[in-house]
């Protein structure tokens, strides 16, 4: 495209109705800095037979519409692994309580049961419409289809019947 303005100007601008055989080949084009006689700049177009032309270069359009979202770029590498992270501290043993002895034939009974965790034990308790609860220390009765009995909670998850 600047080729084909530079020939152009260079036929307007070189006056190829004098007669003179013209040869763009043999001319040269440099650029000029922005000055206040080519605020934009311009191309400066010199010819062996001494003759000159300025073309000024224009201000620049308005910018064109935002494009849309462009795709998705490559997942990126891998990165290091981290450093080790610190011990955790132990873990809390859970440990399931039978409330009633020797009872261990299900479905036929339902032995109820309880869960020790640290030293405490957690059961439903069905007196009032059954909720999971910690069971405090003392006497208690099971009513277990076919597996019911009467037990006391000691300290530390203790069981007695």
């Amino acid at each position: 495209m600047k080729l084909a303005i530079l020939v152009v100007s260079l036929l307007i601008l070189g006056g190829c109705s004098s007669g003179v055989s013209f040869h763009p080949e043999n001319c040269t084009v440099s650029a000029v800095s922005a000055s206040s006689a080519a605020p934009n700049g311009a191309s400066l177009i010199s010819c062996p037979d001494g003759t000159q032309n300025l073309i000024l270069n224009g201000t620049n359009g308005l910018n064109g519409a935002t494009g849309g979202i462009g795709a998705t770029g490559a997942t990126g590498a891998t990165g290091a692994t981290g450093a080790t992270g610190a011990a955790g501290s132990p873990g809390t043993i859970v440990t399931s309580v039978q409330f009633c002895p020797g009872v261990n034939t299900y479905p036929s009974t339902f032995p109820e049961v309880g869960f020790c965790i640290n030293g405490n034990i957690y059961a439903v308790y069905s007196a009032n419409g059954g909720f999971l609860s910690e069971m405090m220390p003392g006497a208690y009765s099971s009513d277990g289809i076919n597996a019911s009995c009467n037990f006391t909670i000691t300290e530390n998850c203790g069981i007695s019947n």
